[in-house]
């Protein structure tokens, strides 16, 4: 190995307009303090391969693959789901003009995740972002080509700050955002122990007919969340009409209703529903509340988002 290039992406949480940002609504995102990194390595031998290893946060080895780029092959590897999605990935990349593959090569590349994979925080856009990076791509194109999803967490991958994020004709629209102290000390998020696939969950959102109403209702919420006199009591009331118009259009509960319906602040999904974060108001008895319905991840905002 002759040298070597490092990445690195930040993680997402989409606080406002899951599913609707899809459609131009304006969403309100925050990057997570914790990321994905990818090294670069260049090898003598220029062999036209990619040799990958993919560590999980814990050090764990959970992945190795080597692709053929040009011959359009997987060589080896021990997850061939998964190497054909980082193949098509790298066919993308080359379909979209990089110099990485102008002459013979020969790379090795080493991912470590930051975050547990089942915390929904991002492990695909971050790689994304990342591959995108090393190859001088645009990361929308790529994730569009790839993933799908409306390209907020590639917007939040090298964010600094939150962000407001919105789909114009199609194109992104990303600008700094502001969350108060009185409200980010105010929020906790918690684990629902289970993984939600956000593909599936567009499918079912992509079923119904678009409403022009709902987006409106979702950008304007966005909007009041976002000026610097949004009181924690209104970003509350906002919470609580963001989750019943959602509910409402989608047919399905709200997931206070569902399993924390006597809890006595308020409650929000976070992204697809079902899984992943919910964010809730930080009450006296937050997290013992959660720790008896066994609920043992927890994150206050600053030890968690940007």
């Amino acid at each position: 190995m002759d040298s070597v290039k490092t990445f690195r992406s930040k993680g997402k949480i989409l606080l406002t307009a899951e599913y609707t940002v899809l459609d131009g609504a304006l969403a309100l995102a925050v990057p997570t303090q914790q990321g994905q990194s990818l090294n670069v390595h260049f090898s003598n031998q220029k062999n036209n391969r990619i040799t990958w290893l993919a560590y999980k946060n814990n050090g764990e080895l959970w992945f190795t693959c080597i692709l053929d780029v040009i011959k359009n092959q997987i060589v080896s590897t021990n997850k061939p789901e998964l190497a054909a999605t980082l193949l098509q990935i790298f066919h993308e990349v080359h379909e979209l003009g990089s110099p990485i593959f102008n002459e013979d090569f020969g790379y090795e590349c080493e991912t470590q995740l930051e975050f547990p994979e089942d915390w929904g925080l991002g492990s695909s856009s971050t790689l994304i972002n990342n591959i995108a990076k090393w190859s001088k791509v645009n990361p929308y194109h790529l994730l569009s080509k790839t993933f799908g999803g409306s390209g907020y967490d590639i917007a939040c991958a090298d964010a600094e700050t939150p962000i407001t994020y919105q789909l114009m004709n199609g194109e992104p629209l990303v600008k700094d955002a502001f969350i108060s102290s009185s409200i980010s000390d105010n929020l906790i998020f918690v684990h629902l122990n289970k993984k939600q696939n956000s593909r599936e969950g567009i499918q079912q959102y992509r079923k119904k007919e678009k409403s022009q109403d709902l987006i409106n209702t979702i950008t304007q919420i966005t909007k009041a969340v976002n000026k610097p006199k949004c009181t924690f009591k209104k970003f509350s009331e906002l919470m609580v009409l963001h989750e019943q118009s959602i509910s409402e259009f989608l047919g399905i509960p709200t997931v206070k209703e569902e399993i924390f319906s006597d809890y006595p602040g308020f409650i929000k999904s976070l992204g697809a529903w079902g899984g992943d974060f919910v964010m809730a108001e930080n009450t006296e008895n937050s997290q013992q509340y959660f720790n008896q319905k066994g609920f043992k991840t927890t994150k206050r905002y600053d030890e968690f988002l940007i």
